[in-house]
């Protein structure tokens, strides 16, 4: 038995110690209004990227003693006719629900469906930058196959804005499903079943109640 005397202390509980204050980029970084302005200028890149040009070449011009490049217009590639433009456009259909239901759809599937959106923004974006890099060789373009390879030198081949603003959209998406921390609602409190509206014992905010009475051997006998 310990020797040491019981204390019992009466009034208020003590005040909590008070939380530091959070940095101003955690704050910004966990702003739904950050999330929502990540979401609006990818959903505006991706659309800037269906209609702009993707890929350009440039045919060399035809002098009078080389006529082989007369008559070939310039060749401009847009993602509906570029090799990995199907693939984007699929990655694109599969990322718009998986975002909208990591925003709005149940507590329970939001969390799965942020780490799937991550997941496919990653690898649509790594599959988008091997892209570009295939798409800056003409040896590697399907138009150009039929031309030998001594010609293809004086073929000029760039990458128009529309790679550059898929990646950038891509980008901004899985940006914006990092940075969206929602928060659950609150599960209802269960009441006990002695009564609807019989409110929660809590022994912390209740009034101490003592009782005296008399005990043996101090009680008289009759």
């Amino acid at each position: 038995m310990s020797s040491e005397p019981d204390v019992v202390e009466f009034g208020p509980a003590s005040a909590p110690a008070p939380r530091r204050a959070s940095p101003r980029w955690h704050t910004v970084a966990t702003s739904p209004r950050l999330t929502t302005a990540l979401i609006v200028l990818g959903g505006a890149a991706a659309l800037a990227s269906l209609l702009s040009e993707w890929q350009r070449i440039d045919t060399p011009g035809s002098t009078p003693s080389d006529s082989y490049f007369l008559g070939i217009p310039d060749l401009v590639s847009s993602v509906w006719n570029v090799p990995v433009g199907p693939v984007y456009l699929g990655g694109l259909l599969l990322l718009a629900p998986t975002i909208a239901l990591a925003l709005l759809g149940p507590p329970v599937s939001r969390a799965a469906a942020r780490v799937a959106g991550m997941s496919g923004a990653a690898a649509l974006f790594t599959v988008l930058a091997a892209a570009a890099g295939s798409m800056g060789d003409l040896r590697q373009t399907p138009q150009l196959w039929a031309i030998e390879p001594e010609l293809l030198e004086r073929f000029t081949v760039q990458l128009g804005r529309g790679l550059w603003a898929a990646l950038v959209g891509i980008s901004l998406l899985g940006l914006a499903l990092l940075t969206a921390h929602r928060r659950d609602p609150a599960s209802p409190v269960a009441r006990p079943a002695g009564g609807v509206g019989e409110e929660p014992d809590d022994q912390e905010d209740r009034d101490m109640e003592l009782t005296v009475s008399t005990a043996a051997p101090f009680i008289r006998r009759p």
